[in-house]
């Protein structure tokens, strides 16, 4: 084997020697990195045996909202603050309990109570969340009860105990699951119903719901009717469905739940409701062919509120359905639709936006009416004979059009339309003339705008509100001029008053105001 030549030992020898010296510095430069860190570490680390200030909380009182038995709550979020400089030692954190009981549980810097935690360290001027949540064991009573109890905390070198106090109203209630309801049963207001998840009303079954009731949907959950549902709420003690989280950032969050599904052969009534939440508020009828002697699903409802849905307030899918004195609100694809034919009559309802709910409704309408329905699933065109009656409505929104009808697509079935005094966010000359199918209707003015729409008040303010007062076809010529839905005696009856109760011009003679509430506005 061939030796290296004197020069290219001398190269190697040189660059061995620039190796060490490279290696010896790298090494040198880690040592006084460790320590440095090390250093701060001892500084940033050094416990505070006898600490000035106690910890700082975020909140005094976490406060649960009514909280179900048998479900867990949603999460509370405290904060804890260490205002000393240096690191403390929590020795413990823990509830209290009551009598042996602990429905309320924690974790605090990763670790688990569920009701104890020990020996967590908090460094200088440093926080950490502790997650609490709750869940209580049914008590067989009907009254909410108190929940009290106390999160304490225990700091090294310091004798006295702070706390933050833990309050909860626990309340029993009906839970339902994936079940039917038996033949004429009554939801009361004694306790709460929890829809678990879907519950029916068979053929040839009644559900009756009084006033002051309150429903709570969970998840998918939806109400299912192949029988009769009857929702006897009043103007002081409306019937309530909604969510089961009761937080108020729950409050306007839509599809919280199912919602109510009135199928073919079923029959809806429905009083001073307020149904929110949900995915879908009232879908009435089924898409494709009924059953051979089956009728379509009907409903019937007044002076309610529709709000806070996915898609729609109410969906007549050849339906029959009659909504006098309503507000829909903040229906992402629509206040009211009907597909595949139907037979409808709106009358005094409001219809608009809050603006709790940032939707995107491109190209979607707040009123729309179409013949048909094509099934996606089986490439199939579902018509059906379309009879529309709009009167005396307010239909606002965010776009620039808020109604629509389809194209009529089945030729040798009705398609019978009539719009008639309403005041309507639209672009289309065709609802502004005067004919026998449209007449009296006027455009929503571009500076309308409603008395409270964040709180869900969608009576008219005094401003851009000229069109709205006493615009409203008189009530005794309206009732005459087209069979109702409903007996000309329950119609006039309803139509007497508004919404909120209000009396409502019905008399020859005096017309009322357009929407759902008469002659509310706003003092200056």
């Amino acid at each position: 084997m061939q030796k290296n030549s004197p020069k290219v030992q001398k190269l190697a020898v040189k660059f061995q020697s620039m190796q060490f010296d490279l290696g010896h510095f790298r090494n040198l430069l880690g040592l006084i990195l460790i320590g440095w860190l090390s250093a701060c570490n001892l500084e940033h680390e050094r416990l505070d045996l006898n600490p000035t200030q106690g910890l700082r909380f975020s909140a005094d009182t976490i406060y649960f909202d009514t909280v179900f038995t048998e479900l867990k709550t949603v999460t509370f979020r405290l904060r804890v603050y260490n205002p000393n400089a240096n690191a403390v030692r929590i020795n413990a954190a823990y509830v209290n309990g009551y009598k042996g009981q602990f429905p309320f549980s924690f974790s605090f810097q990763g670790r688990n109570g569920p009701n104890r935690v020990e020996n967590v360290e908090l460094e200088g001027l440093d926080s950490a969340y502790v997650l609490m949540s709750a869940r209580v064991d049914g008590r067989n009573q009907d009254n909410p009860f108190i929940l009290k109890d106390s999160l304490v905390f225990e700091v090294a070198g310091r004798s006295q105990k702070q706390d933050v106090k833990v309050l909860a109203y626990g309340q029993d209630a009906l839970y339902l699951r994936n079940r039917s309801v038996n033949c004429d049963t009554t939801w009361r207001e004694d306790r709460p119903i929890i829809l678990l998840d879907t519950v029916s009303v068979k053929k040839g079954c009644k559900l009756t719901i009084e006033s002051g009731t309150k429903v709570y949907g969970y998840n998918s959950a939806f109400l299912i009717v192949r029988g009769e549902l009857d929702v006897k709420g009043s103007k002081d003690k409306p019937v309530v469905f909604q969510g089961t989280r009761l937080e108020n950032y729950y409050s306007d969050v839509p599809g919280q739940w199912g919602g109510i599904l009135i199928m073919d052969g079923g029959l809806g009534k429905i009083d001073h409701c307020l149904l929110k939440n949900s995915y879908r508020g009232i879908q009435v009828g089924e898409v494709g062919l009924k059953a051979e002697n089956e009728s379509n699903a009907a409903l019937k409802i007044t002076n309610s509120y529709i709000q806070n849905i996915v898609d729609y307030g109410i969906l007549g899918i050849k339906g029959v359905v009659a909504a006098i004195n309503n507000q829909f609100a903040d229906c992402g694809e629509g206040g009211f639709t009907g597909l595949q034919g139907g037979v409808y009559q709106l009358w005094h309802n409001t219809f608009g936006f809050s603006g709790n709910n940032p939707f995107r409704r491109d190209g979607k309408f707040q009123l729309a009416f179409s013949d048909n329905y094509p099934d996606a699933r089986t490439q199939t065109l579902f018509g059906g004979q379309l009879r529309v009656k709009v009167v005396n409505n307010l239909i606002a929104g965010s776009e620039e059009d808020e109604i629509a009808f389809g194209e009529k697509l089945v030729t040798d079935l009705d398609f019978d339309t009539t719009f008639l005094h309403n005041i309507v966010r639209s672009k289309q000359a065709v609802f502004f003339g005067n004919t026998s199918r449209n007449s009296g209707n006027k455009k929503l003015p571009m500076n309308f705008r409603f008395l409270e729409p964040f709180q869900y008040d969608f009576s008219a303010d005094t401003l851009g509100s000229a069109e709205i007062y006493n615009n409203g076809m008189q009530l005794n010529d309206a009732i005459s001029l087209f069979p109702a839905l409903v007996s000309d005696i329950d119609l006039r009856s309803i139509l007497a008053t508004d919404i909120l109760g209000n009396p409502r011009p019905i008399q020859a003679g005096q017309a009322p105001d357009a929407g759902a509430y008469n002659n509310r506005k706003r003092k200056n």
